[in-house]
């Protein structure tokens, strides 16, 4: 049971270590960024994160590198995905918003009369 806890233990933290420079990139940028609710901030946070935290195991799943890349390609995400969440969030509700239109496009007896 302790090697169990042990290992269960080890592996937390070093995940949270992984995503340590996920972290710290978008806590620099949250630094620069003005006008934003704590709620807001807590949210642009954890998506930096967590879009940093794959986007590092993509590119280095693609190129291995070694570990102080892999850090640094964190924190660059991390600074990247924070800026990036609110544009990213906006686009992808607009996609979403947009598919009933286009399946009722598509499928040639839902169109309305005055559309064609």
């Amino acid at each position: 049971m302790d090697k169990l806890l042990h290992d269960a233990l080890a592996a937390i933290v070093t995940f949270l270590l992984s995503l340590l420079p996920a972290a710290v990139g978008s806590t620099v940028s949250l630094a620069f960024e003005a006008g934003l609710t704590w709620a807001q901030r807590f949210v642009q946070l954890f998506v930096g994160i967590a879009v940093s935290y794959f986007a590092t195991n993509l590119v280095t799943a693609i190129y291995p590198v070694s570990e102080p890349v892999r850090q640094a390609i964190g924190f660059v995400a991390g600074l990247i995905a924070f800026k990036a969440a609110p544009r990213f969030r906006d686009e992808v509700v607009d996609a979403v918003a947009g598919i009933p239109g286009q399946i009722r496009d598509a499928i040639p007896f839902l169109r309305r009369k005055d559309r064609q």
